[in-house]
């Protein structure tokens, strides 16, 4: 389409734009790299191609612009034939066509941190500025989340998408909270007449997957809907099913575990404990708990289990002495999760009904369902209490009573699985149309509902029933009260009870009756939900030199509520890993008041004004911009903005009474053995948090010289301060290993730590994204690059107040609050068409980082997609496609402690998938 024909098309489409205007496009604040996202994609009708181009014009703003290049703020967008060139089955694989995006959390296990790994879920990141600071809308709305971010596995069918348009710049003057680093809007097809059904199976190595999809749409006299569907399974990976996560990460806390002793160990007829394990010989352990006291002045000594050193145990000896005075470890990474099982169905509708000739009802409903199954290591260790072997257990080689330290289930034991089952829902419905009596003036206004929860299912070790079980009172048919003692009758290891063993001696041969008590099983979940009110007017205001001003006036009432619930175990802190939590809830009503004015103040400069005013009760925000687009000639267009913006605190970081509990590697500074290993970290919320504030401005050119050729720059500067940060267990462990934040039992061992959210420094980055698009006809072929490059030039983050400022430039910063910041990433994409065939070629490339864990470098990693289409039928209503992702099946680059970055590689491999859709 030239230049002349765009033009022509907006004009035509001009006065119904504000008839139509509705919050699907509410506060896209302005812009394009002014690349289209398949310049010459599949032929469409007229009809079609129409309705695309007027869509476009208007997710600008709630305003209309007169075209594309009119706009100030750079905006990416993805396209129906984009995403079906790359072999997507769900949304989360655009953020790979986004070299603005890094830092994506969730979904794949990742030892460091940064999202849940036990379900299908991805965040988008822009900028690397956090998850909570990219704004993630469908189709201009928000939806529910529980993870703190929207889950993009989860939005919706990739059939129903139309388009994705991602905002690259600062957004809270239209859109509130969270639009610091940019506005990613999933817009779905809402004119679709027919029936379309895609098939689509992937090959990954030990993980295969499918993703079925169907869409039907049509329309009448007054109503017109459409409803599409998709269902995708998705096999798991395990970290020994990978090279790159296939590597010994050792934890102190294993099977053969660890036994600490406070007395003499007694033989069965009162003289020495000697034991010969096959491989150290006889061992005098009376005589060497002797010694160890004598050196250390100290009754309490520790002895790695007398079988750790026996091949098929899976332990690992590790000093300080010769064995076995030092501790067993065990390398639990092989048997973690790279990602889960899941089975994800969407659900996804929108229909509009003519209340009379210019009022209409419209209506947009969502339903997502995921059930995934996590399958990791038999058993927890043991972080929050202490077990004890009593002497009178059979199994018990010392004849004294031991703690244990460790886990109570062997490295042999079959795979332990977590389930997670999520729903969200997500409903809206409005009306819109003009307002009576007033030329070129209408109305906006609609409610929304959204939902969504997940529930975990899992086991942990039950502290009282596991003593229990050491005691001799263990199976299912033990008669034990309530209150967790056995009952009177009950004789230790006679009938229905019976011991178990910890000792790698035994591992996994005790009587199968005694891991009743070992695996607990337990439930926990989230529940999030949002209700808002929105109304919108808009309407002409008077005449300037270069057209029409427009004005936009809108109020928002909000309310967000978050609970969680627990297990009474966990509440009752019996669970050996799990620490104790407490449930909660906490809620609160935001209030907004927003506008926006289109000044066309020359027929080659135009300016646009927004700001928003949020209440949040415990604060206020007011938020502006300024944006301004002048073309001084046809093939050039100059652009600029400025803006502030801001985050809110999360309700579980602010609000919510609710006391969580997870797990995190730290390191004991107080035990000179202590390597690292994984302890409680309970987190409670801080209701004095302010916002987080940013200062964003940009600049930008789009040269056109030729049709074929289109060419962008555009600097961005995001200054972001006050920014919400947990603080980091360790630090607080190594201020005070004896402080009153730090809990340890009565050996000293180190157990939990509380941590708290707080509102730490700054983060600062700048840089530019560079655009071009080339496309050449050569007889009946049809030639196309497409590059999208991001330089990264400042990265600076601040850990706290009156801290240093880090240059976390080309950097992992797994130590820092950001995230890994790559100083290029580019994405090169070649596609040719001819007739019924086409192909392309899509390199991704993200440069290496610096790794301040282990030291060194994380390199560079480039990976090639390729995809041939051919489609046919007598209407060209069927598409073939075969293609891979990785293609040259490139392992993401190594790093230390986590083998790999999850937010920047992925560890699957080539995926090679073969696609058959049709339309009728």
């Amino acid at each position: 389409m030239t230049r002349e024909e765009f033009m022509s098309v907006s004009e035509r489409q001009k006065s119904h734009l504000l008839k139509t205007v509705s919050i699907v496009s509410l506060a896209m604040i302005g812009g394009s790299m002014l690349v289209g996202q398949a310049a010459h994609a599949q032929d469409q009708d007229e009809e079609e191609e129409t309705r695309r181009e007027q869509t476009i014009v208007v997710t600008g703003s709630y305003l209309g612009r007169q075209s594309q290049d009119q706009m100030a703020s750079p905006t990416l967008t993805v396209g129906e034939q984009t995403l079906q060139a790359s072999g997507m089955t769900n949304l989360e694989e655009v953020l790979n066509l986004n070299t603005a995006n890094i830092g994506s959390v969730g979904g794949a296990q990742d030892l460091a941190g940064g999202g849940a790994d036990d379900r299908a879920t991805r965040s988008a990141n822009l900028r690397g500025l956090g998850v909570q600071s990219t704004l993630v809308l469908l189709n201009g709305r928000r939806v529910a989340n529980t993870d703190g971010y929207t889950n993009l596995v989860g939005l919706t069918p990739t059939i129903a998408v139309d388009r994705v348009e991602t905002v690259l710049d600062g957004a809270s003057a239209l859109y509130g909270s969270d639009a610091i680093a940019g506005v990613m809007n999933v817009i779905t097809k809402k004119d679709f007449e027919g029936i379309a059904l895609s098939g689509q199976y992937t090959h990954i190595a030990d993980a295969p997957g499918y993703t079925v999809q169907g869409m039907i749409g049509g329309s009448g006299e007054k109503l017109d809907a459409v409803l599409s569907f998709s269902h995708e399974y998705q096999d798991k990976l395990q970290g020994f099913e990978r090279d790159v996560t296939n590597f010994d990460n050792t934890s102190g806390l294993a099977q053969p575990g660890n036994y600490i002793l406070s007395s003499r160990p007694v033989g069965p007829n009162g003289g020495d404990v000697i034991i010969d394990n096959g491989v150290n010989g006889p061992i005098n352990y009376s005589q060497l708990y002797d010694q160890i006291s004598a050196q250390t002045g100290s009754n309490v000594v520790q002895f790695a289990d007398p079988h750790c050193t026996v091949e098929g145990t899976g332990g690992i000896y590790a000093g300080p002495g010769e064995f076995p005075n030092g501790s067993c470890r065990f390398s639990y990474q092989q048997r973690n999760p790279v990602k889960p099982k899941a089975r994800i169905t969407l659900v996804h509708a929108d229909a509009s009904y003519d209340l009379t000739p210019e009022h209409e009802l419209y209506f947009e409903g969502r339903y997502h369902q995921q059930g995934t199954e996590r399958y990791g290591i038999a058993s927890f260790p043991i972080t929050t209490g202490t077990l004890t072997v009593p002497a009178e257990n059979p199994y018990n080689p010392f004849g004294v009573d031991t703690q244990f330290a460790g886990r109570l289930l062997g490295n042999q034991s079959p795979d332990r699985v977590e389930r997670v089952e999520l729903d969200s829902i997500h409903l809206v419905g409005g009306a819109r149309g003009p307002l009576f009596g007033l030329d070129n003036w209408n109305y906006d206004v609609f409610g929304a509902y959204s939902r969504e929860d997940f529930v975990l299912k899992t086991s942990d070790t039950d502290l009282i029933a596991a003593q229990n079980a050491l005691n001799g009172f263990g199976g299912p048919d033990c008669q034990i009260s309530p209150f967790g003692e056995p009952a009177g009758s009950e004789v230790p290891g006679e009938g229905n009870c019976v011991f178990f063993s910890p000792f790698g001696a035994d591992q996994n041969q005790s009587d199968p009756r005694a891991s009743y008590n070992v695996l607990t099983p337990y439930q926990r979940g989230e529940i999030g939900e949002l209700r808002y009110l929105e109304g919108v007017i808009t309407g002409d205001l008077f005449e300037l030199p270069g057209g029409t001003a427009g004005v936009a006036f809108g109020a928002q009432i909000r309310e967000e509520k978050q609970e969680t619930f627990v297990d009474s175990g966990i509440v009752n802190a019996r669970f050996g890993f799990v620490g104790q939590s407490s449930p909660g809830q906490g809620e609160r009503q935001i209030e907004s008041l927003f506008s926006e004015m289109y000044l066309p103040v020359l027929p080659t400069l135009d300016v646009q004004l927004a700001v928003r005013h949020e209440d949040y009760g415990s604060f206020t925000t007011t938020d502006p911009k300024i944006a301004a687009n002048w073309r001084p000639v046809d093939w050039l267009a100059l652009r600029g903005s400025y803006s502030t913006a801001f985050r809110a605190p999360d309700i579980e970081e602010t609000v919510s009474d609710q006391v969580v509990s997870g797990v995190g590697q730290t390191v004991d500074p107080l035990d000179p053995t202590d390597t690292g290993t994984f302890r409680t970290i309970r987190t409670v919320s801080n209701p004095d948090l302010k916002p987080e504030q940013s200062e964003n401005f940009n600049l930008g050119v789009t040269l056109n010289p030729i049709d074929d050729l289109i060419f962008s720059v555009d600097y961005f500067n995001f200054d972001f301060t006050d920014r919400i940060a947990l603080e980091a267990a360790q630090q607080v462990i190594n201020a005070d290993p004896n402080g009153p934040r730090v809990q340890r039992d009565e050996f000293g061992r180190l157990l939990a730590v509380d941590i708290g959210y707080f509102n730490a420094g700054s983060n600062k980055t700048d840089g530019f994204d560079v655009r071009l698009n080339y496309s050449k006809d050569v007889g009946a072929n049809t030639f196309t690059i497409d590059n999208m490059a991001t330089f990264i030039t400042t990265y600076d983050v601040q850990l706290g107040p009156n801290q240093p400022v880090i240059d976390a430039l080309g950097g992992r910063n797994a130590t820092n609050p950001g995230a890994p910041a790559p100083e290029f990433r580019n994405n090169l994409r070649l596609s040719w068409e001819r007739d019924r065939h086409a192909a392309n070629v899509l390199m991704r490339h993200t440069s290496s980082v610096d790794d301040d864990i282990g030291g060194g470098e994380v390199d560079s990693w480039t990976v090639y997609d390729v995809q041939y289409s051919y489609t046919f039928g007598e209407a060209d209503n069927y598409r073939l496609a075969v293609g891979a992702i990785n293609v040259l099946d490139e392992e993401p680059p190594a790093a230390a402690f986590t083998g790999y970055l999850p937010s920047l590689a992925d560890a699957l491999g080539r995926q090679a998938y073969v696609s058959l859709s049709l339309r009728m």
